[in-house]
């Protein structure tokens, strides 16, 4: 009978390498999992992603929750405009019963300049992180249309700007 060779040693704990510079991974891709050197890494957000990977996320990937958010509060604004707009008419008001409804109507226009602001900086970075040349993605798409409605809003914070200045100095330019 011949003599077993003992068991070869387990190789000892290596870190694990990037495959293409066999570099000390650093991280690891969110979408595949693949181990990325420093020098491979690239960000989306928060998130590692590997260069074959951030194309696909660009393209498809989902808007920020900070971007829906804006984007909500720019609805919320363009809806209560209308009613900032009765802001300098004179009309009789029960005091006991819009003791709530008169001091939200005089905080609307401060909505609407947040509304404006909130958009215009969160759809920016928005599509900053998508990338200039990124295709058109849902992404993008819902971030033109926060930029589109926070330009709206700022034009209703013009107008109750000039209609309460028009009170304050008593001009009438419409009759």
């Amino acid at each position: 009978m011949e003599p077993v060779a003992p068991a070869p040693e387990p190789p000892a704990f290596s870190a694990p390498l990037c495959p293409p510079h066999q570099r000390s991974a650093v991280t690891t891709c969110v979408r595949c999992g693949t181990f990325l050197c420093g020098e491979c890494t690239e960000l989306l957000g928060d998130a590692a992603v590997c260069a074959s990977c951030l194309p696909l996320l660009r393209a498809h990937g989902s808007a920020s929750l900070a971007l829906k958010l804006a984007f909500g509060l720019c609805v919320a604004a363009m809806m209560s405009a209308p009613f900032a707009l009765l802001l300098p008419l004179h009309v009789k008001v029960d005091t006991e019963r819009a003791l709530f409804v008169l001091p939200l109507l005089r905080r609307l226009p401060v909505l609407n300049a947040l509304a404006a602001g909130a958009g215009w900086v969160l759809a920016a970075r928005e599509l900053r992180r998508l990338g200039l040349g990124a295709r058109p993605s849902p992404a993008g798409t819902l971030a033109r249309w926060t930029r589109v409605l926070a330009w709206l809003n700022f034009g209703f914070v013009l107008l109750q700007a000039f209609l309460v200045l028009r009170l304050v100095l008593g001009l009438s330019f419409l009759g």
